[in-house]
Protein backbone atom coordinates (compact mmCIF):
# COMPACT_ATOMS: atom_id res chain seq x y z
CA UNK A 1 0.00 0.00 0.00
CA UNK A 2 2.71 2.57 0.87
CA UNK A 3 4.41 1.55 -2.75
CA UNK A 4 0.97 2.38 -4.42
CA UNK A 5 0.64 5.47 -2.57
CA UNK A 6 4.09 6.74 -3.79
CA UNK A 7 3.44 5.69 -6.70
CA UNK A 8 0.31 7.72 -6.88
CA UNK A 9 2.16 10.91 -5.67
CA UNK A 10 4.63 10.59 -7.99
CA UNK A 11 1.92 10.18 -11.01
CA UNK A 12 0.09 13.37 -9.32
CA UNK A 13 2.93 15.48 -9.45
CA UNK A 14 3.31 15.11 -13.37
CA UNK A 15 2.20 17.61 -16.18
CA UNK A 16 -0.82 15.85 -18.35
CA UNK A 17 1.07 15.12 -21.16
CA UNK A 18 3.40 13.75 -18.50
CA UNK A 19 0.55 11.62 -17.13
CA UNK A 20 -1.07 10.69 -20.76
CA UNK A 21 2.48 9.55 -21.61
CA UNK A 22 2.68 7.51 -18.52
CA UNK A 23 -0.52 5.50 -19.46
CA UNK A 24 0.57 5.21 -22.93
CA UNK A 25 3.69 3.57 -21.88
CA UNK A 26 1.64 0.86 -19.40
CA UNK A 27 -0.53 0.38 -21.76
CA UNK A 28 2.06 -0.41 -24.47
CA UNK A 29 3.71 -2.58 -22.35
CA UNK A 30 0.62 -4.60 -21.24
CA UNK A 31 0.06 -4.76 -24.63
CA UNK A 32 2.97 -6.01 -25.91
CA UNK A 33 3.98 -8.49 -23.27
CA UNK A 34 0.50 -10.07 -23.77
CA UNK A 35 1.50 -10.03 -27.32
CA UNK A 36 4.65 -11.40 -26.91
CA UNK A 37 3.26 -14.45 -24.89
CA UNK A 38 0.57 -15.50 -27.55
CA UNK A 39 2.68 -15.37 -30.42
CA UNK A 40 5.58 -16.22 -28.42
CA UNK A 41 3.04 -20.07 -28.38
CA UNK A 42 1.33 -19.71 -31.49
CA UNK A 43 2.54 -17.54 -34.51
CA UNK A 44 6.72 -16.99 -33.52
CA UNK A 45 7.26 -15.80 -36.70
CA UNK A 46 5.32 -12.51 -36.96
CA UNK A 47 6.16 -12.08 -33.22
CA UNK A 48 8.37 -9.04 -34.34
CA UNK A 49 5.82 -7.42 -36.44
CA UNK A 50 2.91 -7.87 -34.79
CA UNK A 51 4.49 -6.35 -31.52
CA UNK A 52 5.09 -3.23 -33.55
CA UNK A 53 1.80 -3.04 -34.75
CA UNK A 54 0.53 -3.76 -31.63
CA UNK A 55 2.13 -0.65 -30.15
CA UNK A 56 1.46 1.72 -32.80
CA UNK A 57 -2.30 0.78 -32.10
CA UNK A 58 -2.06 1.13 -28.54
CA UNK A 59 0.27 4.90 -28.72
CA UNK A 60 -2.88 6.12 -31.52
CA UNK A 61 -6.02 4.75 -29.30
CA UNK A 62 -4.49 5.71 -25.96
CA UNK A 63 -2.60 8.47 -26.24
CA UNK A 64 -5.38 10.89 -27.32
CA UNK A 65 -8.09 9.67 -24.97
CA UNK A 66 -6.04 9.60 -21.50
CA UNK A 67 -4.38 13.23 -22.72
CA UNK A 68 -8.44 13.99 -22.74
CA UNK A 69 -9.50 12.44 -19.38
CA UNK A 70 -6.18 13.36 -17.30
CA UNK A 71 -6.51 17.28 -18.98
CA UNK A 72 -10.42 16.84 -17.13
CA UNK A 73 -8.95 15.15 -14.17
CA UNK A 74 -6.29 18.11 -14.03
CA UNK A 75 -9.13 20.71 -14.39
CA UNK A 76 -11.15 19.14 -11.53
CA UNK A 77 -8.22 19.01 -9.37
CA UNK A 78 -7.61 22.63 -9.87
CA UNK A 79 -11.63 23.73 -9.54
CA UNK A 80 -11.05 21.66 -6.50
CA UNK A 81 -8.34 23.59 -5.37
CA UNK A 82 -9.80 27.16 -5.71
CA UNK A 83 -13.34 26.39 -4.30
CA UNK A 84 -11.39 25.18 -1.24
CA UNK A 85 -9.24 28.37 -1.05
CA UNK A 86 -12.24 30.50 -1.15
CA UNK A 87 -14.03 28.53 1.42
CA UNK A 88 -10.88 29.27 3.71
CA UNK A 89 -10.12 32.59 2.62
CA UNK A 90 -10.64 36.22 2.62
CA UNK A 91 -11.48 36.74 -1.27
CA UNK A 92 -10.07 40.75 -0.86
CA UNK A 93 -7.09 40.28 1.33
CA UNK A 94 -6.01 36.96 1.02
CA UNK A 95 -6.36 36.29 5.24
CA UNK A 96 -8.07 33.41 7.04
CA UNK A 97 -12.25 34.36 6.20
CA UNK A 98 -14.18 34.47 9.85
CA UNK A 99 -15.52 31.41 9.77
CA UNK A 100 -11.82 29.54 9.48
CA UNK A 101 -10.17 32.04 11.45
CA UNK A 102 -12.79 30.77 14.14
CA UNK A 103 -12.22 27.33 13.79
CA UNK A 104 -8.56 27.06 13.76
CA UNK A 105 -8.16 29.51 16.51
CA UNK A 106 -10.11 26.97 18.70
CA UNK A 107 -8.49 24.24 17.37
CA UNK A 108 -4.96 26.04 18.77
CA UNK A 109 -6.76 26.85 21.89
CA UNK A 110 -7.64 23.27 22.56
CA UNK A 111 -4.38 21.83 21.67
CA UNK A 112 -2.13 24.20 23.86
CA UNK A 113 -1.00 22.59 26.92
CA UNK A 114 -2.26 22.75 30.57
CA UNK A 115 -1.62 25.48 32.59
CA UNK A 116 -0.50 27.48 30.10
CA UNK A 117 -2.32 30.07 27.72
CA UNK A 118 -2.10 29.66 23.89
CA UNK A 119 -0.74 33.07 23.20
CA UNK A 120 -1.75 36.64 22.27
CA UNK A 121 -4.99 37.90 20.55
CA UNK A 122 -4.65 41.39 18.47
CA UNK A 123 -7.71 42.82 17.49
CA UNK A 124 -7.68 45.54 14.75
CA UNK A 125 -9.57 47.94 13.28
CA UNK A 126 -8.89 50.74 10.44
CA UNK A 127 -9.45 54.27 11.64
CA UNK A 128 -12.05 56.26 10.16
CA UNK A 129 -12.20 53.67 7.23
CA UNK A 130 -15.89 55.08 6.09
CA UNK A 131 -14.36 58.57 5.17
CA UNK A 132 -12.12 56.59 3.02
CA UNK A 133 -14.56 55.28 1.20
CA UNK A 134 -16.95 58.16 0.83
CA UNK A 135 -13.79 60.40 -0.02
CA UNK A 136 -11.31 58.55 -2.09
CA UNK A 137 -13.97 55.48 -3.40
CA UNK A 138 -14.76 52.18 -2.63
CA UNK A 139 -12.31 50.60 -5.06
CA UNK A 140 -9.10 53.20 -2.99
CA UNK A 141 -10.72 51.59 -0.16
CA UNK A 142 -10.46 47.90 -1.12
CA UNK A 143 -6.83 48.99 -1.95
CA UNK A 144 -6.48 50.09 1.20
CA UNK A 145 -7.55 47.03 3.20
CA UNK A 146 -5.42 44.84 1.18
CA UNK A 147 -2.62 46.26 2.20
CA UNK A 148 -3.57 45.90 5.59
CA UNK A 149 -3.65 42.62 4.93
CA UNK A 150 0.05 42.16 3.45
CA UNK A 151 1.34 44.13 6.23
CA UNK A 152 -0.29 41.50 8.94
CA UNK A 153 1.59 38.48 6.51
CA UNK A 154 4.50 40.37 6.50
CA UNK A 155 4.67 41.19 10.56
CA UNK A 156 3.30 37.62 11.67
CA UNK A 157 5.03 34.41 11.78
CA UNK A 158 4.13 31.58 9.72
CA UNK A 159 2.73 29.37 13.52
CA UNK A 160 0.57 32.65 13.64
CA UNK A 161 -2.98 33.12 12.42
CA UNK A 162 -4.62 36.36 10.89
CA UNK A 163 -8.43 36.73 9.54
CA UNK A 164 -10.61 39.57 7.83
CA UNK A 165 -13.54 39.50 10.79
CA UNK A 166 -15.56 41.77 8.21
CA UNK A 167 -15.79 44.88 6.71
CA UNK A 168 -12.50 47.04 8.38
CA UNK A 169 -11.97 44.70 11.25
CA UNK A 170 -8.90 42.27 11.55
CA UNK A 171 -7.70 39.85 14.21
CA UNK A 172 -4.50 37.99 14.51
CA UNK A 173 -3.46 35.19 17.22
CA UNK A 174 -0.02 34.94 17.95
CA UNK A 175 0.89 30.88 18.76
CA UNK A 176 2.67 31.43 22.39
CA UNK A 177 3.52 35.03 21.97
CA UNK A 178 4.41 36.95 25.34
CA UNK A 179 2.78 40.00 25.84
CA UNK A 180 6.31 41.86 24.79
CA UNK A 181 6.16 39.88 21.92
CA UNK A 182 2.60 40.92 20.84
CA UNK A 183 3.66 44.63 21.99
CA UNK A 184 7.04 44.42 19.21
CA UNK A 185 4.32 42.80 16.63
CA UNK A 186 1.83 45.30 17.41
CA UNK A 187 4.33 48.82 16.79
CA UNK A 188 5.52 47.22 14.10
CA UNK A 189 2.41 46.42 12.20
CA UNK A 190 1.25 50.26 13.22
CA UNK A 191 4.60 51.93 11.18
CA UNK A 192 3.43 49.77 8.46
CA UNK A 193 -0.02 50.44 8.17
CA UNK A 194 1.46 54.18 7.99
CA UNK A 195 3.06 54.18 4.96
CA UNK A 196 -0.12 52.53 2.95
CA UNK A 197 -1.13 56.30 2.07
CA UNK A 198 1.83 56.53 0.10
CA UNK A 199 1.64 52.78 -1.38
CA UNK A 200 -1.81 53.37 -2.83
CA UNK A 201 -1.52 56.82 -3.81
CA UNK A 202 -4.01 58.33 -1.55
CA UNK A 203 -3.49 62.28 -0.75
CA UNK A 204 -5.19 63.84 2.46
CA UNK A 205 -5.15 60.79 4.89
CA UNK A 206 -2.84 58.94 6.96
CA UNK A 207 -4.06 55.19 7.08
CA UNK A 208 -3.93 54.13 10.97
CA UNK A 209 -5.02 51.45 13.07
CA UNK A 210 -6.08 50.94 16.57
CA UNK A 211 -5.89 47.62 18.47
CA UNK A 212 -6.94 46.22 21.39
CA UNK A 213 -4.34 43.31 23.05
CA UNK A 214 -5.64 40.66 25.24
CA UNK A 215 -3.67 37.06 26.44
CA UNK A 216 -5.13 33.52 26.87
CA UNK A 217 -5.27 32.29 30.03
CA UNK A 218 -5.15 28.41 30.04
CA UNK A 219 -9.62 27.28 30.01
CA UNK A 220 -10.19 30.26 28.31
CA UNK A 221 -12.67 30.46 25.60
CA UNK A 222 -11.85 31.93 22.32
CA UNK A 223 -15.16 34.45 22.64
CA UNK A 224 -13.66 35.63 26.19
CA UNK A 225 -10.22 36.30 24.78
CA UNK A 226 -11.89 37.94 21.57
CA UNK A 227 -13.85 40.18 24.21
CA UNK A 228 -11.25 41.08 26.10
CA UNK A 229 -9.46 42.09 22.95
CA UNK A 230 -12.43 44.03 21.44
CA UNK A 231 -12.64 45.90 24.89
CA UNK A 232 -9.14 47.36 24.78
CA UNK A 233 -9.82 48.11 21.04
CA UNK A 234 -12.50 50.04 22.80
CA UNK A 235 -10.39 51.91 24.54
CA UNK A 236 -7.66 52.33 22.04
CA UNK A 237 -10.33 54.02 19.70
CA UNK A 238 -11.85 56.17 22.28
CA UNK A 239 -8.40 57.86 23.38
CA UNK A 240 -7.70 59.17 20.01
CA UNK A 241 -7.22 56.05 17.83
CA UNK A 242 -3.75 55.03 15.97
CA UNK A 243 -3.30 53.50 19.65
CA UNK A 244 -2.42 50.15 21.43
CA UNK A 245 -4.13 49.10 24.49
CA UNK A 246 -2.35 46.01 26.27
CA UNK A 247 -3.91 43.52 28.27
CA UNK A 248 -3.87 45.65 31.35
CA UNK A 249 -5.88 48.33 29.62
CA UNK A 250 -3.06 50.70 29.26
CA UNK A 251 -2.00 52.57 26.20
CA UNK A 252 1.01 51.67 24.75
CA UNK A 253 1.66 53.65 21.91
CA UNK A 254 0.31 57.36 20.36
Amino acid sequence: MVGASRIAARFNRLSVLGQACAIVAAATIGADLLTLIFYAIFFSDRLLLDLVLTSLIVVAVAFPLSYFFMGRSAKLVELAAELDRANRLDDLTGLLNRKTFLFQSRQMLSDHEEGEGAGMLLFIDADHFKAINDRHGHAMGDAVLQEIGAALTATIGEQDLAGRLGGEEFVVLLRGASPEKAAQVCERLRRKVKAISAIVGMSGREVTVSIGVSKHQSGQSLDALLLAADRNLYLAKANGRDRIVNTDGKLAAA
